[in-house]
């Protein structure tokens, strides 16, 4: 599919608009006869409905489609389109052959990689962090004087003895984890008092329910 015609600065030459999605060229391609440009997906997903040209009808295959004159493509090039990033705040204008190299930097792309602040090493995308957090029932937490807090693996509800011992397995492997990652962390299983965690723990009796109703 074509980029989207009103994200561009100024006119934009109908050459090089897309007869099939009406935007702006993208991977453009060519029939070699009839020479109507389109863009690469666009006549690809034509091509599986029927072999012909969109525009005139010409028989066209998709081995029949050949690269756009490169006059083309440094028209398209030069042509200055607003940021996909922009509905997250990005003001940026550039050439349309540094789009790709933009958005890679991007500081607005929600998909950009976040390196934990705390310096666990562990890199994520701002969209990927609220869902991985609902998914595990993982809960914010901090480390006493470790000067370390992250997301660790503590159960949110569903409360039971068992559980409990499994998640401080599972912190403590987690933190091993992280230590081998970052030399800063070698000393955190050490802040963790394991012990007096799990025996209190086992010291915790269910409760029981004696009344039922106000």
């Amino acid at each position: 599919m074509g980029y989207d015609v009103a994200r561009f600065q100024g006119d934009v030459d109908e050459d090089l608009i897309c007869p099939i999605c009406s935007g702006v060229l993208e991977e453009p391609v060519q029939a070699p006869h009839c020479e109507h440009a389109f863009c690469n997906a666009c006549i690809t997903q034509w091509f599986s409905q029927q072999q012909t040209c969109p525009v005139d009808r010409s028989v066209v295959t998709v081995a029949h489609l050949r690269p756009v004159p490169r006059i083309m493509r440094n028209m398209l090039s030069k042509l200055q389109i607003t940021c996909d990033n922009a509905v997250f705040g990005c003001t940026a204008v550039v050439r349309l052959d540094n789009l790709m190299a933009h958005l890679n930097d991007c500081e607005h792309n929600p998909k950009r990689p976040v390196t934990c602040e705390q310096g666990c090493g562990i890199g994520c995308s701002d969209t990927k962090i609220p869902k991985k957090r609902e998914k595990m029932g993982w809960e914010r937490a901090d480390l006493g004087h470790s000067g370390v807090s992250g997301i660790f693996p503590f159960p949110t509800s569903h409360f039971s003895l068992p559980r409990q011992k499994r998640d401080i397995q599972l912190l403590k492997a987690y933190m091993r984890a992280i230590r081998s990652v970052n030399p800063n962390l070698q000393n955190l299983e050490e802040t963790i008092e394991y012990n007096e965690i799990l025996e209190w723990v086992n010291s915790l009796q269910p409760a029981r329910v004696t009344r039922w109703g106000g």
